[in-house]
């Protein structure tokens, strides 16, 4: 799938739906080429205009989206901005119906109603314990076995050693590796999302 930024996608019947990122341009990076493993002729719009809206701003852009546009909308969040209770706060403000389908660790689906238009919103919350810097190495760890801190600098260090990005490692990690690293329900749902849209 590709990451379009923008309104309108390179071909409109493939469009299946919205990116919301919740914290920042590396989380957009690392979204777009993981997204790009599945399917890479359908689109995956991201509307945003600025790139850290945390929990309430994401949730508010994807009511936006629904209302709007009626397709699924895909939330990224680090951990350390996802809050459980809050999140059902914001569903019941923001949207007129909704029902939980799906809570698998970092991973949520959720069927929501804005106005009379219906879709689906799935949220993708990253790291086990504060942010997408701890998906990133444990892809390290997957793919070379090394321990490194779960820190930006610590992550380019290694990686700059190597002549890699981060993005290198994710086009090279098979599946089973993305699957321990990512929320595997997360990596399992864009399989689906590719394949039945």
């Amino acid at each position: 799938m590709k990451l379009v930024r923008g309104e309108i996608a390179p071909e409109p019947e493939k469009h299946i739906g919205f990116i919301v990122i919740g914290n920042g341009s590396r989380d957009e990076k690392i979204m777009r080429v993981l997204l790009a493993r599945f399917d890479d002729k359908k689109a995956i719009l991201m509307l945003q205009d600025r790139p850290s809206l945390k929990l309430e701003g994401s949730i508010a852009h994807a009511s936006y989206l629904v209302g709007h546009y009626g397709k699924d909308v895909l939330i990224v969040i680090d951990r350390e901005h996802f809050d459980g209770r809050l999140l059902k706060r914001l569903l019941n403000v923001y949207f007129s119906e909704h029902k939980i389908k799906r809570r698998s660790g970092g991973f949520r689906h959720i069927e929501v109603k804005k106005g009379v238009r219906e879709a689906n919103l799935y949220i993708a919350i990253m790291g086990a314990e504060k942010a997408i810097e701890e998906v990133e190495v444990a892809l390290i760890r997957e793919i070379y076995g090394a321990t490194v801190e779960p820190s930006d600098e610590a992550i380019i260090r290694f990686l700059k050693e190597r002549g890699l990005k981060i993005y290198d490692l994710i086009e090279k990690a098979g599946e089973d590796k993305l699957m321990r690293a990512f929320p595997s329900a997360f990596i399992n749902f864009l399989k689906r999302w590719a394949r039945d849209s």
